[in-house]
C-alpha cells in the first residue's frame, strides 16, 4: 500500500482551541495507520483467499480503531469500587536533539481521536 504525504506539520499546525489538538491527532492517525495498520495487513500471506485477507482487514480496523476509542474516553473503565481510569495520550514535538518542544494532550478530552481514521485507513486521504 502507497503511504500518504504526511499531514499538517508542526509549523502549519493551527493555534486556536481544539484545532491544534486535531492537528496532533491526525498525526497521531497518520502513524497508527503506516505502522500499525499497515505492518499488520502486511503479514496476510500472498497465498490467502480474498475472503481471508477482507476479513484480516476488517479484524485490524475494529482493532486499531477500538484502541482510538479507549483513548478518547468511549467506554467507562472500572478500576475497582467507585473507581475508573482514563488513558491518556499525548503528542510530544521534539527537536533534533530530542528535547521536548511541545506536548499537545490529545486524550481523554473527547476529541474524536478515530477523526480521519477511515479516511487513513481506506482513501490514504488526509482530510
Amino acid at each position: 500500500m502507497e503511504t500518504a504525504s504526511l499531514p499538517r506539520e508542526h509549523q502549519d499546525w493551527r493555534t486556536s482551541g481544539p484545532g491544534r489538538a486535531e492537528d496532533a491527532a491526525y498525526l497521531f492517525g497518520y502513524y497508527l495507520i503506516l505502522h500499525c495498520r499497515d505492518e499488520a495487513i502486511a503479514k496476510i500471506p500472498a497465498n490467502a483467499s480474498p475472503d481471508t485477507k477482507a476479513a484480516v482487514e476488517v479484524a485490524v480496523d475494529t482493532a486499531l480503531h477500538n484502541v482510538c476509542d479507549l483513548l478518547e474516553g468511549f467506554w467507562p473503565l472500572e478500576a475497582g469500587p467507585n473507581k475508573r481510569i482514563a488513558l491518556a495520550l499525548g503528542v510530544q514535538v521534539c527537536d533534533e536533539e530530542g528535547d521536548v518542544a511541545e506536548t499537545v494532550e490529545i486524550s481523554p478530552c473527547k476529541l474524536d481521536l478515530p477523526i480521519g481514521y477511515w479516511k487513513w485507513a481506506q482513501d490514504r486521504e488526509f482530510r
